[in-house]
Order: structure tokens, then C-alpha cells, then sequence
């Protein structure tokens, strides 16, 4: 559950909370006030009543004058009077005696929740020594219910109006609040992704200044240091491939001609020794010869290793044309392609190493781990970048998979250039390596 929401949540719940309670005490203090009401009318009724009983002595028409009585208080607030017969029958007011004077809109749990209790004023009428019946005054809460139920449904409208202009306002307020957090977040993950240039506003939310300044701070410190890296990493893999590049050449200059001298040297040694029937000598030149041929092809792979001469001596594409038809003898049974576009000759020598060494790594382990049926490799220059793909059909990464050593030193040759390599794969369905290096000066 997000923050908003339970910010919310608590503060509806405090809210709701708060008008039941004014409710209640609504309601209470409206119970003690008709009550209170109902009181002071019938004490007022009953006083106007025994002040005008006396004259019922000195009525002819006692039913007329027992009517101007009851029409006397009817009309007062929170009373109802009418006469009855002995027998409880009534004879005057009639029409009011079967409930309140005036029915309250209220519902009827409302009329049972004011329980308004019951006042009432009983007199005997007697003229000489006959008895006529009751006088009865009794009080009636339905105007003071009316007045308390209108009260409620205001409190309940208002409660219902400041709950949702409360909730608007504190939810506009924490998104705006809390939007920082979110451009944090979408900073941070700019970060992830290598964007260091990312920066957040200082001038949102005062309380969240020392975090976005001390981001701000830490991006740039990044971002620097991964400048300084890149450069770093470049010139060192410039002068590797510098120090590799002499090594081979003094490999091939030097020690190459001395054990094809050796060879020869060898090769005459041997054509004497079967001369003079030498035997004892054949046998050592032709275990120098083995070690002589075993040297050699190791220098050959060191030369392999430490810089792919075909790349000074054919040049890039042809390199790989090269490596690729390799490829194509040894594993006829993989179907490869390859399509190179644009001029590549001019290209730093850093540069095509890192591309001939990419696609030497990637068409390795196509051969080696993924079990691939077709495998295409894409070199594609324009003027701003040089992109390199590599797509096979094999089996893909697994999730579970930890990348290897040459995975990671392709990754590492491309960032030191400040390019970008991806992995685009799914499990059981091949994998494309997908490779961006920026053209730039020196």
C-alpha cells in the first residue's frame, strides 16, 4: 500500500471519527433541549389552563367553552390538548390524539433514537356535582425532532463536503510532496542505465534539499569519475594493444626467422648425418626438429593471441572475412553470414581490435556453448558510430547463467571506448549481441 494511500486512509479514518462524535453530541444536547422545551410548554400550558377552568362554572354551553380552551394551546410549541370522555373517548381534539401533532420528517429510527419521554396534564371537568371528563394536555417533541434531524443532515453534508476538500487537499498536497521522490527515483534509475548526467530540482520541497543536493553532488562526482575512467580504460587498452602489437612484431621478426634457421640448420645436419650413415645423430636432429615444429606453433598462437596479424596485413573487413571463413571450414555444419557496410580502414587501431576481437569472441562461443544452426555477424559504420551484431539461433542465456570472463572483457573493451553492448536473448530461443562505439577524435 502506497504512502498516499495510507496517509489517506488514517486521516479519513481521524475525520469520520470526529464528526460521529460531534453527531452524538448533537444528538444528546438535542434530546436534553426538547426535553427541556416540552417542560417549559406544558408548566405554560397547564398554568393557562387552570386560569381559564373557573370559568367553566359560569358557561351555559359547556362544549363551546370547552373548546376555546383547547383551541386556546393547541397552537403552542410542543403542545396538543383535547377533551375526553370518562371512558377515554375523546370528545373535542379528536383528530390529534392518534399521534403527534405534527408527524416529524424525520425517519422513524431517528424519532426512536430522541426517545422524547412523555409529558402530560390530566384534569377532571366537573360542573356542580357531575362529572364530564378529562381535560388533557399533553407535550409534543415533533418540531423540537424536526429542528435536530434538519441539524444532522447538515452536519452530515458538511462532514460529507470538508471530508472530501480535507482529502483533495492533503492528497495534492503529498503529491506535490512527494513528486521529488519520484524524480528521485527516476534519477536514480538514469544512474543505473549509465545516464550520470542526471540531476534533480533543490527548489521543490525544502525539507528533501540535503538528499537532492547531496544526489546532485554524488552524480557529478560519478560522472566525473566515469569520464576519467573511460579515458583511462581507453589509454590503457591503447597501450596494450600498443605493447602487444610490438611483442608480436618482435616475435615474428626476430624469434621467427631464428627457429626457421634452426630448421634449415637442422634440415642440413640431418642430410649429412644419412650421408655418413649417422644414426645416433638422425635420432637427436629429429627430436630437436619435433621441439623446433612444437616452439613454432606455439609462437603462432602467441601471435594469434597477443594480435591478429591478418588485421595489419588484409585490414579489418577481410579480417574478419577472414576469421569467418575459418570458421566456415572447421564448422561446416553451422550456416554463417556476414554483411560488412561502410569504409573501416581509417578507423583507430584500438578500434578494429576491439571490433575483430568482439566478433572473435562472440562466434567462439557460438561454437562453443550455444549450440547453434546459423549464426550472422553485421559490422555497420556510419559517420557517428560503428555498430556490431552478432545473432545466433542457439540456446540463448539461461537466467541462472553467471556471464563469463569473455563476456565481460567484451564488455569492458567497449565501455573503455564508451560504447555500449547489450544482450538481447531468451532462454532456448539464441542470442544477439548488440555492440555501439561513438566515432570521435583523438
Amino acid at each position: 500500500m502506497s504512502l498516499k494511500l495510507r496517509l489517506l486512509i488514517i486521516v479519513t479514518i481521524i475525520l469520520l471519527i470526529n464528526f460521529a462524535a460531534a453527531g452524538y453530541f448533537m444528538v444528546q444536547n438535542g434530546r436534553k433541549a426538547v426535553a427541556a422545551e416540552m417542560e417549559s410548554s406544558t408548566q405554560l400550558a397547564r398554568g393557562l389552563l387552570i386560569n381559564a377552568l373557573p370559568t367553566l362554572r359560569f358557561s351555559n354551553d359547556l362544549s363551546e367553552r370547552l373548546t376555546l380552551i383547547v383551541d386556546s394551546v393547541r397552537h403552542t410549541r410542543h403542545i396538543r390538548a383535547w377533551f375526553e370522555d370518562m371512558n377515554g373517548r375523546p370528545l373535542i381534539g379528536q383528530e390529534e390524539r392518534a399521534g403527534f401533532f405534527n408527524k416529524p420528517d424525520a425517519p422513524d429510527w431517528f424519532i426512536r433514537l430522541m426517545e422524547p419521554e412523555a409529558v402530560a396534564f390530566r384534569r377532571l371537568i366537573t360542573k356542580g356535582s357531575q362529572s364530564y371528563g378529562y381535560l388533557v394536555v399533553e407535550a409534543d417533541p415533533s418540531d423540537g425532532v424536526n429542528d435536530v434531524w434538519i441539524d444532522v443532515q447538515m452536519l452530515f453534508w458538511l462532514a460529507i463536503f470538508f471530508l472530501n476538500l480535507i482529502l483533495i487537499m492533503i492528497y495534492m498536497a503529498l503529491r506535490q510532496g512527494l513528486r521529488p521522490l519520484d524524480e528521485l527515483s527516476e534519477a536514480l534509475g538514469d544512474l543505473e542505465k549509465g545516464n550520470f548526467s542526471a540531476r534533480v530540482d533543490t527548489t521543490a520541497v525544502k525539507e528533501l534539499n540535503p538528499i537532492q543536493i547531496r544526489f546532485n553532488h554524488m552524480a557529478s562526482v560519478l560522472e566525473k569519475t566515469m569520464a576519467e575512467n573511460h579515458a583511462l580504460a581507453g589509454n590503457m587498452l591503447s597501450l596494450q594493444e600498443s605493447e602487444r602489437r610490438d611483442l608480436a612484431r618482435e616475435l615474428h621478426d626476430e624469434l621467427a626467422p631464428c627457429l626457421f634457421g634452426i630448421r634449415v640448420d637442422l634440415a642440413e645436419i640431418d642430410r649429412i648425418a644419412a650421408e655418413h650413415n649417422l644414426t645416433e645423430i638422425n635420432e637427436k636432429v629429429s627430436s630437436v626438429k619435433t621441439i623446433t615444429a612444437h616452439i613454432q606453433s606455439l609462437v603462432r598462437k602467441m601471435l594469434s593471441r597477443l594480435r591478429p596479424m591478418t588485421l595489419d596485413d588484409l585490414g579489418l573487413a577481410e579480417a574478419l572475412r577472414d576469421m569467418l571463413h575459418n570458421w566456415r571450414d572447421r564448422q561446416p555444419e553451422i550456416d554463417w553470414e556476414w554483411d560488412f557496410h561502410g569504409d573501416f580502414s581509417d578507423l583507430p587501431d584500438t578500434l578494429q581490435v576491439t571490433i575483430y576481437r568482439v566478433v572473435q569472441e562472440c562466434t567462439t562461443n557460438c561454437v562453443r556453448h550455444a549450440g547453434a544452426s546459423h549464426v550472422k555477424v553485421e559490422v555497420k559504420r556510419d559517420s557517428e558510430n560503428v555498430k556490431v551484431t552478432v545473432t545466433d539461433d542457439g540456446k540463448g542465456l539461461g537466467s541462472k547463467l553467471v556471464h563469463g570472463f569473455g563476456l565481460i572483457g567484451m564488455r569492458e573493451r567497449v565501455t573503455a571506448l564508451g560504447g555500449r553492448i547489450a544482450f538481447d536473448t531468451e532462454e532456448g530461443q539464441g542470442l544477439q549481441v548488440r555492440v555501439l562505439i561513438p566515432l570521435k577524435g583523438d
